[in-house]
């Protein structure tokens, strides 16, 4: 992901401003004037006096800024403010609790309790029901019951839409903090790359016991892909945690980033803790698993060696060199993963070993052509039926070999181009040895008046300027020619070519006529 753009950035700053006083505008549309506020109005100021001093005893219950309902007259040794505060406190209390009961009325003779729930919000007696002209506390409690009810409605209300609100700013706010820093995520990334591929020109070798285990290219790659795995890794934390938490401002989500926590992070415990279980197995396998590559190292640089002649062993060949080299680190590997796990493990059952085996089988059965074709790739190669320099023939492929690995002939046809042939191949086709000197045959048709045996010893004497070990045979004779077959050995790719030329210059300078008659298809035991 490429790094935001500062304008682009600027712009959601600005939106993100812009939400917020668009929320605060909101919440405040929403809030009620407290003048609004169940209870009554609030006395003017031409009012008679004795209204005016009873408003001044008066006291309001309030539920934030909200006047819910009045109360006028001390009662049980505690005045009218201390009740109205007591009510208060137990309405507010009320309304932050999403579960706090319904308003109800018990009464007893003739005082009548209101309750939200399990609390007691006021006591009233026959002197609050006088003082605001109701017949009976219970008719007083019942009024009041019902503001209360209608007040605690639109302070939920109110306190819903504005956690709301409130919440949907934060997920706003929150994407944006996200996308910002996956915008500088994916600048520190590229940044990163960039330095890892052009940054140090003389990456060090990782070298062990004077070997060389990661060449400067390689570990340029593992960095490469390390910070390109990171990358992704980050991604996908710095959205589940966005997620997580926007999943946890609602009311209706909450229960599913519960869930997505639990999905997610119950394996990821489970998966830490099974590791520190298998802590000290791993850290022996490892030691052993560098040990192992190591020991394929040395055996791989020792038969480099060999190819190239350094040392020179008598009992093999360079030619023989790699497929050697392939055959003895496939047995340590093999050997190390069915012998040397349980051993390191200390457990033939324990996972290693069962992940051996499980490898080694499917591996096996992935590889059953590759090794069909390597097990006559050593037969092949081991009983020298096919040497470099040889001239073969597999299912109409020919040429000269030029080299011979564990899974192929490597063969250079007469044009020149490379054809490799699987051993395999073998098993199904029949191969023609021709050896390091293949036959060259030439078919001549020349007058039948000619004289056999002279013209014979012609064609013998010119298949021996161009190959070795000429011979000349009479194949047809009929009244309108007699049919010569020209064979000899030799290595030239355009043999046959200088054959026909010796041919034709022989007849030409003997003044022998060529025949009518057509060349004969070559037989089965000539090319």
């Amino acid at each position: 992901m490429r790094a935001l753009k500062p304008s682009l950035v600027g712009k959601r700053a600005i939106g993100a401003l812009c939400l917020s006083l668009l929320v605060g505008a909101l919440i405040a549309i929403l809030a009620p004037p407290p003048a609004l506020a169940a209870g009554g109005a609030t006395p003017s100021p031409s009012a008679s006096a004795g209204a005016a001093k009873g408003a001044a005893a008066t006291a309001f219950a309030r539920i934030h800024d909200r006047q819910v309902f009045a109360i006028k007259v001390p009662r049980g040794g505690h005045s009218a403010a201390e009740r109205a505060q007591h009510a208060s406190q137990v309405l507010e209390h009320a309304v932050e609790e999403p579960i706090a009961g319904t308003v109800h009325i018990e009464s007893e003779g003739d005082v009548s309790v209101l309750y939200v729930g399990d609390a007691p919000v006021v006591q009233l007696g026959p002197e609050d029901a006088e003082a605001d002209g109701d017949a009976s506390a219970s008719v007083h409690a019942a009024v009041l019951a019902a503001h209360v009810t209608d007040a605690l409605r639109a302070e939920r209300r109110r306190d819903a839409l504005a956690r709301t609100v409130f919440s949907a700013s934060l997920l706003v706010f929150s994407a944006l903090i996200a996308f910002l820093a996956l915008g500088k995520l994916g600048g520190l990334v590229a940044r990163g790359r960039e330095w890892v591929a052009t940054g140090p020109s003389a990456i060090p070798n990782v070298r062990i016991a004077g070997i060389d285990i990661l060449r400067p290219a390689a570990l340029r790659s593992v960095a490469l892909g390390g910070i390109d795995a990171s990358k992704w890794l980050l991604r996908i934390g710095i959205g589940y945690a966005w997620l997580l938490f926007a999943l946890s401002l609602f009311d209706v989500t909450r229960a599913y980033s519960e869930r997505l926590t639990g999905f997610v992070l119950a394996p990821l415990y489970g998966f830490v803790s099974r590791v520190g279980a298998t802590m000290p197995v791993l850290v022996i396998g490892a030691v052993a698993t560098l040990a192992l590559v190591l020991l394929l190292r040395v055996i791989a640089l020792f038969f480099e060696g060999v190819t190239r002649g350094e040392p020179a062993l008598s009992w093999l060949p360079p030619d023989l060199a790699a497929p050697t080299s392939l055959l003895v680190r496939i047995g340590i590997v093999v050997t190390a993963a069915s012998i040397a796990t349980p051993l390191v493990t200390g457990n033939e059952d324990g996972p290693l070993a069962r992940a051996s085996v499980i490898a080694l089988s499917a591996v096996a059965f992935a590889m059953t052509p590759i090794l069909a074709t390597a097990a006559v790739g050593v037969t092949v190669l081991f009983g020298r039926r096919a040497r470099v320099g040889d001239f073969v023939e597999i299912g109409g492929r020919g040429g000269v070999v030029r080299s011979a690995t564990l899974l192929a002939l490597n063969l250079e046809d007469a044009q020149g181009c490379q054809v490799r042939v699987p051993h395999l191949a073998a098993l199904f086709q029949p191969t023609r040895v021709l050896g390091p000197l293949p036959p060259v045959v030439a078919d001549v048709s020349v007058s039948s008046s000619a004289d056999v045996a002279s013209v014979s010893e012609l064609l013998s004497r010119a298949a021996l300027t161009v190959g070795q070990r000429g011979r000349v045979e009479l194949v047809q004779l009929d009244a309108d020619a007699a049919i010569f077959r020209v064979t000899t050995l030799s290595a030239s790719a355009t043999a046959r070519s200088e054959l026909l030329s010796a041919i034709a210059t022989a007849l030409r300078d003997a003044k022998v006529a060529l025949g009518r008659g057509a060349a004969l298809p070559p037989r089965a035991s000539e090319p």
